[in-house]
C-alpha cells in the first residue's frame, strides 16, 4: 500500500512539472509570436517635450490636463529657447519643441521641425514691488541714482536683446545701464528676487510677471517703431516687437504616435490656457 502511494506522489509530481513547463513553453511561443507582447496590449508610449522655461506653467497646466484623457508618459525638459534649439540641432533628441521668438522658424528652416502653431504671445515689462517704495512709475524712473535693477543677459538672451535695444532709443539709456546690478537669464528668478527686495526692479517677460501678480506691479515699455535683436542661436537679426510663442512637433516626434497625439491636444487646448496664463 504504501509502495502504490508513493508511486502515485511521484507521478502526480512528474505530471505537476510537465505541465508547468508546457505553460511556460506556451508563454514563450506567445512572446515570441507577438500574442502577449507589451506593443500589442497598448502599452503607454513616451513623449519628451523640451520647453522654454517661461512656459513651463501653462506646459504643467496642459500636462495634468492631459494625464486625465491618455496613460502617455509626457516628460518635460526646460531651459533657455536659444539653448534647446541648439541642443535640439547638435542631438537630434526631442518630439516637441516650445519656444519664444525668433528660434523657431530657424529651427524649421533647418529641417528641424515638421510643423508647427503660434499658441501665445508675450511682452517684455518692467516689475516693481507691489508697494513700490522707489516710487516707479515708468521706465524713465529707473534712471534714478540708486535705484537696482535687474535685466536679462544682453549678449545672449533674447530679453536682453530687447532691452539693449530699447535703451539705445531713450535719452536716459546709459543712466538705466549704471543701475544694472544684475544680468541673468532665468525671469522667475529675476521677478523673486524684485519681490524679496534684493532687487528694485527688474526686466522680465509680461507672463512670468503675471505668475507674481500678488506681490509685484508691472509697467510696460515704451513701444518701438523698429526693434531687432540677434539671438544667440540664430546669429541673424529678427524683429521681436511682436514676440511670439511657438509649438513644434520635430522631426522625431513626427514619427512617435504619442508625440503626435500630445501635440493635437497641445493644438487643441493650448491658446486657451496660454491666454489665462498671461500669453
Amino acid at each position: 500500500m504504501k509502495m502504490a502511494y508513493l508511486f502515485f506522489k511521484r507521478v502526480t509530481l512528474a505530471m505537476a512539472v510537465a505541465a508547468l513547463g508546457v505553460s511556460v513553453l506556451s508563454s514563450c511561443s506567445k512572446k515570441e509570436s507577438g500574442g502577449t507582447s507589451d506593443a500589442s496590449s497598448g502599452t503607454p508610449g513616451s513623449v519628451l517635450v523640451l520647453s522654454g522655461g517661461s512656459m513651463r506653467a501653462p506646459l504643467e497646466k496642459l500636462i495634468r490636463e492631459y494625464k486625465k484623457v491618455s496613460h502617455d508618459n509626457i516628460m518635460a525638459s526646460y531651459g533657455g529657447s536659444g539653448e534647446l534649439c541648439s541642443q535640439i540641432q547638435n542631438s537630434g533628441k526631442g518630439d516637441i519643441y516650445i519656444c519664444h521668438d525668433p528660434f523657431m522658424p530657424w529651427a524649421e528652416k533647418q529641417g528641424m521641425v515638421d510643423k508647427w502653431f503660434t499658441v501665445g504671445h508675450f511682452k517684455v515689462v518692467v516689475v516693481v514691488p507691489k508697494d513700490n517704495p522707489k516710487h516707479i512709475k515708468s521706465i524713465a524712473d529707473l534712471a534714478k541714482p540708486g535705484i537696482r535693477i535687474g535685466v536679462g543677459d544682453m549678449t545672449y538672451s533674447t530679453s536682453g536683446q530687447v532691452v539693449k535695444q530699447l535703451l539705445s532709443t531713450v535719452p536716459y539709456g546709459d543712466a538705466i545701464k549704471k543701475n544694472m546690478v544684475s544680468q541673468t537669464k532665468g525671469h522667475q528668478g529675476r521677478c523673486s528676487s524684485v519681490a524679496m527686495g534684493a532687487l528694485d526692479a527688474g526686466f522680465a517677460w509680461s507672463p512670468v510677471a503675471k505668475l507674481y501678480a500678488d506681490k509685484l506691479a508691472s509697467i510696460p515699455i515704451p513701444e518701438i517703431d523698429e526693434l531687432d535683436a540677434i539671438t544667440s542661436a540664430t546669429y541673424k537679426e529678427s524683429d521681436v516687437r511682436d514676440i511670439k510663442v511657438a509649438v513644434g512637433l520635430l522631426k522625431n516626434g513626427a514619427s512617435n504616435p504619442a508625440a503626435k497625439k500630445f501635440y493635437a491636444f497641445l493644438e487643441e487646448r493650448g491658446k486657451k490656457v496660454f491666454a489665462e496664463m498671461g500669453f
